[in-house]
């Protein structure tokens, strides 16, 4: 099945009436050629959600989140988690892999499709309230708290950093789930 046309990124998200609580859709999502997209999903004060589409690639660089716990759950393709203690795991469709933090990892891509990721982000927040979060796919506080091997702080533009600080190329006609 080829879903013939994208949903608009403002329709990813929906409040329902003034609960608080929202529904939230990861279909149509743009197949990539090449590059990795981050899109935000739903949020809460404490948890977030959000979904990651890598062409190929993955996040090649150990890196480590020093106050979120995460966790992934592979939509479409398959991951393979590299940790800093030399042991992986991988992770095919439907299975995922939680990050407590503090936990250095990495992971790449399966190159025969698209890896299709649920990201599931959670820590006890500073701020209070949905208003921070409702465009972005992390909160605020997060900015800095992401660190490389090194004790750097991670920059998701750096090649070294793997797909993400490529290009985003969307594949016409291409959408997930196909």
């Amino acid at each position: 099945m080829n879903i013939s046309t994208p949903i608009k990124p403002a329709t990813r998200n929906e409040t329902i009436g003034t609960t608080g609580a929202s529904k939230f859709t990861m279909r149509g999502l743009p197949l990539l050629s090449d590059g990795a997209s981050f899109d935000a999903l739903a949020n809460s004060e404490n948890l977030w959600l959000s979904v990651k589409v890598y062409s190929s690639g993955g996040e090649n660089a150990l890196h480590a989140h020093t106050i979120e716990d995460h966790a992934f759950v592979v939509m479409q393709g398959r991951a393979t988690f590299h940790f800093e203690d030399g042991t992986t795991q991988e992770a095919r469709q439907y299975e995922g892999v939680m990050l407590p933090k503090g936990i250095f990892y990495r992971f790449e891509a399966d190159e025969s499709e698209n890896l299709v990721m649920l990201r599931v982000g959670a820590a006890q927040r500073t701020t209070t309230g949905l208003g921070p979060l409702k465009n972005t796919a992390a909160p605020p506080e997060l900015k800095g708290k992401t660190i490389d091997h090194d004790g750097s702080e991670k920059d998701g533009r750096n090649p070294k950093t793997g797909t993400p600080s490529r290009p985003i190329i969307e594949i016409p006609g291409r959408f997930f789930p196909e």
